[in-house]
């Protein structure tokens, strides 16, 4: 056998929490630093692309499990959507119950790294489906 179940289910449990991870740190900050158009595209993004690999997992027939690759990065990228909307609006959050006036942030990513990675993951996405 050329990989353990094991090592391979713990490799994916990985890239799974990797990519919450990553969506809900990039909510936090977009937030935080009122960029929200970056932080708006990155979702449509995910969103767009979560769509498009579900039809593409939707559109294959044939055998038993076609489709399936599409379907489960299709549910990555639902995951990675939702985690980066949930760390907007904890961000939103926490800044709407402090009892302060709210001012300019003190830093603005410089560079989009993290926007364009998810939209890079999301693109990537859509092409594994396609190759499936």
């Amino acid at each position: 056998m050329l990989f353990e179940p094991l090592f391979f289910q713990t490799v994916i449990f990985a890239i799974i929490a990797l990519v919450v991870a990553w969506g809900g740190w990039t909510g936090v900050t977009r937030m935080a630093a009122r960029s929200l158009r970056p932080l708006m595209s990155a979702l449509a993004a995910l969103l767009a692309g979560a769509g498009a690999c579900y039809l593409i997992g939707q559109s294959k027939s044939g055998v038993d499990l076609r489709g399936l690759g599409g379907m489960l990065l299709c549910l990555l990228l639902l995951l990675a959507a939702g985690s980066l909307a949930f760390g907007a609006a904890l961000r939103w959050l926490h800044d709407a119950t402090r009892r302060r006036i709210a001012s300019d942030p003190d830093w603005a990513p410089a560079r989009p790294w993290d926007i364009w990675g998810l939209c890079a993951l999301s693109v990537l996405a859509v092409g594994i489906s396609l190759l499936e």
